[in-house]
């Protein structure tokens, strides 16, 4: 009898064996391992001084919190994750805190992010070709680990308003916080309504500095209107509560852990203000999107 059920015995622990692992949380793997912090910078394709500035300030940080924080440079997702899993390989660890420092196409009309010459949004998240490189990261991540897409309006709900160009069109950037939360299952992922900003004081949690908005005349044009309404909103989700939220503005620690601040940047008087003045000085036709 028991040699009957050794056959059938191999053929079940082969086929358990070989399915493949979607993250920490579902694989087992204690959440009591070491966790790494991760600031994910677009390697700059020009002589451009304030990008190369910006990973300049996040680099003397991670050399400050060597043991707690890694700051990468990459031109792509598949070299980004490369570089994250080398990291967490060698210190056996789990993600705690990822950081993506990119640039959001408000022109394109929907929310995204990008590493290089790969473009995450709600039209790319759930093809697989595309977040191939992405979905490796699934195996370090657990319901502690929490993700920021850290571009302008990564996160929008509202719609980009129509110009003598061009038709209205919807962000989607929920769509894109819960295609990136199914592949790092587990994670929350948070996204951005308005402008994220890198501001100095970026690693300082009491500080408003990934807060505000840009200075160029261009940005007073209507087509903006919504993210002005929306400056310093964060949304977040979670696929194992499956529950989308608004949370408050965001702020980064000294050792880049993602911080959610208990006032919000538009619950500042001085920052409501400066909203309502600016809101007040917004014409037509100054941007060319």
């Amino acid at each position: 009898m028991k040699a009957a059920l050794l056959p059938l015995l191999m053929l079940f622990t082969t086929l358990v064996n070989s399915q493949p692992a979607n993250s920490a949380q579902e694989t087992g793997i204690s959440n009591n391992r070491t966790r790494l912090n991760f600031y994910i910078a677009n390697k700059p394709k020009t002589l451009d001084l304030f990008s190369r500035l910006v990973i300049l300030r996040a680099k003397m940080q991670g050399k400050k919190f060597k043991q707690e924080l890694v700051v990468i440079v990459a031109g792509s997702s598949r070299e980004a994750s490369d570089k994250i899993i080398q990291h967490l390989e060698k210190k056996d660890a789990l993600i705690g805190n990822l950081w993506f420092d990119s640039h959001g196409r408000y022109y394109n009309g929907y929310s995204s992010f990008i590493l290089g010459d790969d473009e995450f949004s709600y039209k790319t998240i759930r093809d697989s070709a595309s977040t191939h490189h992405m979905k490796r990261l699934a195996a370090y991540v657990d319901n502690q680990t929490r993700v920021a897409i850290g571009s302008c309006y990564s996160g929008a709900t509202y719609n980009k308003p129509a110009t003598d160009s061009t038709v209205s069109t919807r962000m989607n950037g929920d769509s894109l916080l819960i295609g990136m939360a199914s592949i790092l299952h587990g994670a929350t992922i948070y996204g951005a309504e308005g402008w994220v900003m890198t501001k100095p004081g970026v690693f300082r949690k009491h500080s408003y500095a990934l807060s505000g908005y840009p200075i160029q005349k261009k940005f007073l044009d209507q087509v903006y209107l919504p993210v002005w309404e929306n400056l310093g909103k964060w949304n977040s989700y979670n696929a194992l509560s499956g529950n989308f939220e608004k949370v408050n503005s965001l702020a980064l620690t000294r050792n880049g852990s993602i911080h959610i601040k208990s006032v919000s940047y538009l619950q500042k008087e001085k920052y409501t203000k400066r909203q309502a003045k600016n809101i007040g000085r917004i014409e037509r036709s100054l941007a060319s999107n």
